[in-house]
C-alpha cells in the first residue's frame, strides 16, 4: 500500500499544471510545467494538418532566434518569455509573457496549422 501512495504522491508532486490554448482559425499550443532543479523551456512543434507530423521549427525567444533539428531545449533566466513558433507555410504561435520561475521546467507542444496565404516570390 505504501509504494502504490508513493507513486501517486511521485506523479502527482512532479506535474504541476496544464494550459492548452486552441482555436479554429488559428494554429494551437499546450503548455506544461513540472517542478525541475533548472529552468528548462523544451518546445516540440507539429504539423497539425498531417497527422500530427513533426516539424522543425524556427523559434524566437524575446529577440534571439533559433533553428535546429530536433526537440528544442533552452536553459532560460529571468522571468518573462516572449516566444514566437514559426515553420514556412504555417500560421505562427505567439506566447507572450510566459512566466517561468525557479524550478521551473516548461514543455510547449505547438500544432501549427496551414496558413491560406499564397507564399509570393
Amino acid at each position: 500500500m505504501s509504494v502504490i501512495l508513493f507513486i501517486y504522491l511521485f506523479i502527482t508532486g512532479c506535474y504541476t499544471s496544464k494550459k492548452t490554448v486552441s482555436d479554429t482559425t488559428s494554429s494551437s499550443y499546450e503548455i506544461k510545467k513540472f517542478k525541475s532543479s533548472d529552468n528548462w523551456i523544451t518546445i516540440n512543434a507539429y504539423d497539425n494538418e498531417i497527422s500530427y507530423g513533426k516539424l522543425i521549427p524556427i523559434i524566437k525567444i524575446n529577440k534571439l532566434y533559433f533553428f535546429d533539428d530536433g526537440i528544442e531545449t533552452f536553459n532560460v533566466e529571468g522571468s518573462k518569455h516572449n516566444i514566437r513558433i514559426s515553420h514556412i507555410g504555417k500560421i505562427p504561435i505567439t506566447i507572450k509573457d510566459l512566466v517561468v520561475k525557479k524550478g521551473d521546467s516548461i514543455v510547449i507542444n505547438a500544432y501549427l496549422k496551414d496558413d491560406p496565404t499564397p507564399i509570393v516570390d
